[in-house]
């Protein structure tokens, strides 16, 4: 079992806080980890409490004291940015079928923690969101994560219309934000070794009016700083690389919450679509035989 992030713990606790401490904690978020590294003094002045509220904030989170919550978020900086080549270990002797088993137990244990640590609160505003069907929908991901962002967006629209996913070319992006405004609910996707393009994406919509629904690892994202929403999804495993598992495991339970709401509008406009593709199906079939049939 990984060791939860300061991230982690504090939105695990956001519920629990008081007026004073959710200061500390958005302030914290707002700017993770590099704000968490400044002393009390300077903490507590830029949440506007005072240097006992920091004090008790800290221990709640269940640290000795702001030193070892420092000394943590060290660790979760070094972490944040280890490459797939620093993660690579030695060869071993061990039977495919062990290792596979291994992977097995490590990716469950990492889907079990992604669904553990997500906020109730946070999962209904991401899910009312999903569902208002008087606003646009805008996936976007990354060089990797592109591929959650294009399953959110294919998925939803078999569920809901008014669903664009934001495709990697620059061009595609730029002028997709032209369109951009109050009425657009962007969501994005962003791991470890951050995507520069997508965290702009983000800035710009969120200055365009946009709503910002995140979905990072447990370090979280620059963009986090500028979203309404934050989900986050575990990825750390013994793998070369991170596991986006987790990820799309959390995509298909939000999937799966969407239908349920949205109810009778999302089974018709699924029956309109498995008409429409029966006809499609049924066309090509149809144009194939008549090649064959000219062969």
């Amino acid at each position: 079992m990984m060791e939860a992030t300061v991230a982690e713990i504090i939105r695990g606790q956001l519920d629990s806080l008081t007026k004073s401490e959710r200061k500390i904690a958005r302030l914290l978020l707002e700017d993770y980890p590099v704000s968490g590294l400044a002393g009390i003094p300077a903490i507590a002045e830029a949440a506007g409490v005072s240097a006992p509220t920091i004090v008790r904030f800290v221990a709640k989170l269940g640290f000795k004291n702001i030193a070892q919550m420092r000394e943590q978020l060290q660790i979760e900086i070094s972490t944040r940015l280890a490459s797939p080549l620093e993660r690579i270990g030695p060869s071993d002797n061990l039977a495919p079928i062990t290792l596979l088993g291994s992977s097995e137990s490590e990716l469950l244990d990492a889907v079990t923690r992604s669904f553990v640590s997500v906020n109730p609160n946070e999962l209904e505003q991401f899910l009312q969101h999903l569902c208002d069907l008087n606003r646009e929908i805008i996936p976007i991901g990354g060089r990797i994560s592109h591929v959650l962002a294009q399953h959110l967006s294919w998925s939803l629209q078999v569920l809901r219309p008014h669903v664009r996913v934001a495709r990697p070319s620059a061009g595609e992006r730029i002028n997709l934000l032209l369109d951009v405004d109050d009425h657009s609910v962007v969501v994005a996707f962003d791991y470890r070794r951050y995507q520069p393009d997508t965290i702009r994406f983000v800035e710009v919509a969120k200055a365009a009016g946009a709503t910002v629904l995140l979905v990072t690892d447990p370090y979280l994202s620059p963009a986090a700083k500028n979203a309404d929403v934050v989900l986050t999804s575990a990825i750390s495993t013994s793998g070369v690389f991170d596991a986006l598992t987790p990820s799309f495991a959390l995509i298909e339970a939000l999937l799966t919450l969407v239908a349920k709401r949205l109810g009778g509008p999302a089974a018709d406009r699924l029956a309109k679509y498995e008409k429409l593709s029966a006809k499609i199906l049924e066309d090509d079939q149809r144009i194939i035989g008549s090649y064959r049939g000219q062969g």
